[in-house]
């Protein structure tokens, strides 16, 4: 899978649909500010994975006018089977996401092996809270802290690696659609 891709040796990942609401000019300007900030981690490279969504030109703008573009790759979209292999060689996954129904992304990132930050919207705290950093979204300077933090802090990174395998053990279909049929049973047999 590292050849199949052309994948560094370490790397900050990203995977999901290219579009503003995933914050990816954020991640960017991030990126941007960690690099500018800690020059000693530049050996680290961005890469972004995920088809083109809507109104994607605004991020390929910010990615062009970025200092370190050269250490920035974008994918494009991965086969289904080769997500886990991306997830377990990224050395930080990252989704500073504005809106997600859901969010798999952390929680498979979690499921892999591999650290996570995640904004602090929509469901995502239920899904990395305690286990993962969650950023504001809007706050490009507290995303490149967090990613300071877990690049440069290696028991930060292990506790996190170890609580994150545990908590995506306890997420499964077989447990969504237990819960599903609870509901049912309480609510939809009434109506």
């Amino acid at each position: 899978i590292k050849d199949k891709y052309g994948l560094p040796d370490k790397f900050i990942f990203f995977l999901g649909t290219v579009e503003p609401r995933k914050n990816l000019e954020g991640l960017i300007i991030a990126f941007d500010r960690l690099l500018t900030r800690k020059p000693e981690l530049s050996g680290y490279k961005l890469i972004i994975a995920g088809g083109k969504g809507w109104k994607s030109g605004s991020i390929f703008k910010a990615w062009q006018k970025s200092s370190y573009r050269d250490d920035i790759r974008f994918l494009g979209y991965i086969d289904r089977e080769d997500k886990p292999y991306l997830y377990n060689l990224a050395s930080l996954f990252v989704y500073p996401s504005f809106y997600e129904g859901f969010g798999f992304p952390p929680l498979e990132a979690m499921a892999c092996g591999a650290p996570v930050i995640t904004a602090f919207s929509s469901s995502m705290p239920e899904i990395a809270g305690n286990v993962g950093l969650i950023v504001d979204p809007y706050d490009a300077d507290g995303i490149s802290s967090a990613m300071e933090e877990v690049l440069t802090n290696s028991r930060l990174r292990e506790d996190m690696i170890k609580k994150g395998l545990e908590k995506a053990g306890r997420f499964s279909w077989s447990m969504a659609a237990e819960e599903y049929i609870n509901i049912f049973n309480q609510y939809g047999a009434k109506n």
